[in-house]
């Protein structure tokens, strides 16, 4: 099972954001980010952390021969920081979307990203809201309870 994290678009108020543009990460090592570096970031449209990634990869490369730094010294820096980014690459990307206006909604565990997908989407409620329908008690209001766990209301016995 994988866990997906999902990132919501701000939306105007009283509208719902548009459903295409909801962005699922799927948390846990990322082996394209292993293997492409800065350009899995860029793919990812995550350009300040590509930039600065680029740059990190530079110092190591220009740094290490500046300063007479072994070349296999070099190549296992270059490695642990590419070990580091797929590790820690999707966590970039969401960085990389908060700072865009994007929130994140929800955690989601699913064998693939289309089950987490289908089960996000059955539950969504865009204004973020879920109905409640709470029958009145004989002789008066129902009388609620402040809201449990920030998801529901219950009534009071």
């Amino acid at each position: 099972m994988a866990v997906y994290t999902v990132l919501i678009p701000k939306a105007a108020p009283g509208e719902a954001p548009p459903p295409e543009r909801i962005v699922f990460l799927r948390d846990g090592f990322s082996t394209p980010a292993f293997l492409f570096g800065p350009l899995w970031l860029l793919w990812r449209r995550a350009w300040l952390p590509a930039v600065l990634w680029t740059a990190g990869l530079a110092l190591i490369l220009g740094g290490g021969a500046a300063l007479g730094i072994n070349p296999a010294a070099a190549s296992v820096l270059q490695l642990a920081l590419g070990l580091l980014l797929g590790l820690e690459g999707p966590r970039l990307v969401a960085w990389s979307l908060e700072r865009k206006g994007y929130t994140e909604s929800a955690v989601m565990v699913a064998a693939r990203i289309d089950e987490a997908e289908d089960v996000f989407f059955a539950n969504w409620r865009p204004s973020g809201v879920l109905p409640t329908i709470v029958t009145p008690r004989p002789g008066g209001r129902a009388a609620m309870r402040s809201v449990i766990g920030g998801l529901f209301e219950e009534p009071r016995a």
